[in-house]
């Protein structure tokens, strides 16, 4: 492959293309693999930075052009907010031990 394409949405959350024509895989900015990860705020950056993509206008214009005024927070500030576990168990409900 003579060009990867990386997005990043945080510390240890991104995408990379795979050798699969129009295939992506997740990918890990950090530790190079593909374990990515990250607190939710990271995961809307990336979702973000994928509909601003300029791929994204082939594929889906109408997501990309509704995505174009969005800002995308730098995940190495301290301006994100964490989810209260109180918000993730109405969500997702009580996690079982």
């Amino acid at each position: 492959m003579s060009e990867e394409l990386f997005i990043e949405g945080g510390k240890r959350l991104g995408v990379r293309r795979s050798d699969l024509g129009d295939w992506f895989v997740s990918h890990s900015p950090r530790n190079w693999n593909s374990f990515a990860e990250g607190p939710w705020d990271h995961w809307v950056n990336l979702a973000i930075r994928i509909l601003q993509d300029d791929l994204t206008k082939v594929v889906r214009p109408e997501a990309h052009k509704a995505a174009k005024e969005l800002d995308v927070f730098d995940f190495y500030s301290e301006t994100n907010r964490d989810l209260t576990d109180a918000e993730l168990e109405q969500r997702f409900g009580k996690e079982q031990s």
